[in-house]
């Protein structure tokens, strides 16, 4: 008997390549199949059917396996039963069905409710079933499941490829693969508990069940690329098919490996350009269209890990860490030391500590403008460190750890005079026009007078910007790109912040 097309069809729609289930051969009127205990199973696949009346078939079984038989092998008495039927179902088999012979073993009520509990499947069958033919139904379903599951492998490998060719972000090519599939899918790095990667689907539900993965997942291991893993979530079909998945997880690699690549020949270049700005043999200057290239469009600083007794730190890998997959900064060994041009960003910074050795700490120098000496930037990071291991904390940046040196106001009335004589226009001027030209100071100078960083973190044309400071300057006689204009400024500013007052309150 062939296995009936509405039955295939049925399989092939609704669980891509998955093969046949327990309940997909009860519903084949022909076979005669009924439950005898385990109906809550009957969603288990079935890869397999084999006949045997040995009175041990869970060693002759594998996972997936239907068992058949005609009861000769039962034994006879219901405490055997219960144990014979608890032997078989830890062996995973898919379900067992039972089609008795004369003189066979009846089945008891205590196999049945050992079964039942464990919501394993057995079926009742008549005797007069050739069992050939169930079994040919089992194989034509998986030799079908498996036609499924080539075309559908070569279907996700042209959507990928095709992704892959429009030059998409990953979370583009993970998302085509779920259109694909009908399963959520997300790349998670399992070590530091982050994502790499998700498809719309998966993200949506991630927002809906904020409180992280949950038990409905299925997870298949990344080949290659360190402890990464591919999750699955239901979408449109249940995630049925684990050797799919794991097509899936092979073809992600792919990618991963590539982008792996990609960072070992980024930390090589980025250490031989580092090496010359220690060296004072490259310029800064020339470096920083490459530093906005690396994903270092913000600002930047150079660190210095260093462990407490010097011991080595494990720096290799350290930039394939999913906390740098936005970014790839200029890394440099000189034991016992890692130097970076990195993102100024303490929490990241520190977290990388960890992964360097025990007892690993970051000092961070002075943030980076165009024209810094890089050299001097990394004694900075140095001395940094080194304050970090005496105060036993992870991060410490320079010039933070030092008390107040004495150039600030160091009474309210002496603030107030400070913030009405330098910058008691620009807060008039505000007032009266609903201006910015306050904000705009702060953020210039806290970009160490960069036009661009700074119109982008206003959200303003660079020419608004230009205009605004030249109106501050009309205003305060203070030029803000001059020496003495923006010491001038940033110290009345700097003596707003200390005394935790607002521009309102001081010029009251």
């Amino acid at each position: 008997m062939l296995f009936p097309r509405a039955v295939r069809s049925y399989e092939a729609h609704e669980k891509g390549a998955a093969v046949i289930t327990v309940d997909g051969l009860v519903s084949v009127p022909s076979l005669g199949l009924t439950y005898l205990a385990g109906s809550r199973g009957g969603s288990r696949p079935v890869t397999w059917a084999h006949a045997c009346d040995l009175p041990d078939p869970w060693r002759w079984f594998k996972a997936g396996d239907l068992v058949m038989t005609t009861g000769g092998g039962l034994p006879t008495g219901s405490p055997e039963q219960e144990l014979w039927i608890t032997r078989l179902i830890d062996s995973r088999v898919s379900a067992l069905v039972v089609a008795p012979e004369a003189g066979a073993p009846e089945v008891t009520p205590e196999l049945l409710d050992a079964a039942d509990s464990r919501n394993f499947p057995v079926l009742s069958a008549s005797f007069d079933l050739q069992f050939v033919t169930l079994a040919r139904t089992v194989i034509e379903s998986a030799v079908e499941a498996e036609r499924e599951r080539l075309a559908t492998i070569k279907r996700l490998y042209d959507v990928y490829w095709q992704s892959l060719r429009a030059r998409g972000t990953f979370d583009t090519r993970i998302s085509a693969l779920e259109g694909s599939i009908g399963w959520a899918l997300e790349v998670r790095d399992l070590d530091v508990g982050e994502m790499l990667a998700q498809g719309r689907q998966a993200a949506r539900r991630r927002s809906a069940h904020p409180e992280g993965p949950d038990a409905e997942g299925t997870q298949v291991p990344i080949p290659g690329v360190g402890n990464v893993a591919l999750v699955a979530y239901p979408g449109r079909r249940p995630v049925q098919d684990r050797p799919l998945l794991q097509h899936l997880g092979g073809l992600i690699a792919l990618e991963l490996e590539h982008h792996a690549a990609q960072r070992d020949h980024l930390r090589a270049s980025g250490e031989d350009l580092l090496l010359g700005l220690l060296d004072d043999t490259i310029d800064l200057s020339a470096v920083w269209p490459e530093l906005r290239h690396r994903g270092m469009a913000g600002a930047v600083v150079v660190a210095c890990w260093k462990a407490s007794n010097d011991a080595p730190l494990h720096h290799e890998n350290v930039h394939h860490d999913v906390r740098l997959q936005d970014c790839a900064p200029l890394l440099a060994y000189r034991s016992p030391m890692l130097l970076g041009v990195v993102p100024d960003d303490g929490e990241l910074l520190a977290s990388l500590s960890t992964k360097l050795a025990e007892h690993c700490a970051v000092g961070l120098s002075t943030p980076l403008a165009a024209s810094t000496q890089v050299s001097e930037a990394a004694r900075q990071a140095q001395l940094a460190v080194a304050r970090a291991h005496e105060a036993g904390t992870s991060l410490v940046r320079y010039g933070n750890d030092q008390r107040d040196s004495g150039f600030l106001p160091r009474s309210l009335e002496d603030t107030r005079q400070l913030v009405r004589r330098i910058l008691g226009p620009l807060i008039t001027y505000d007032r009266a026009h609903d201006g910015d030209l306050i904000t705009s100071l702060r953020t210039f100078l806290a970009n160490d007078g960069g036009w661009q960083r700074s119109s982008d973190d206003l959200g303003i044309h660079r020419q608004t910007l230009v205009y605004r400071l030249r109106k501050v300057e009309q205003l305060t006689g203070l030029k803000p790109t001059s020496t003495r204009g923006s010491a001038m400024l940033w110290l009345a500013l700097q003596a707003t912040d200390s005394a935790q007052l607002s521009l309102d309150d001081l010029m009251t």
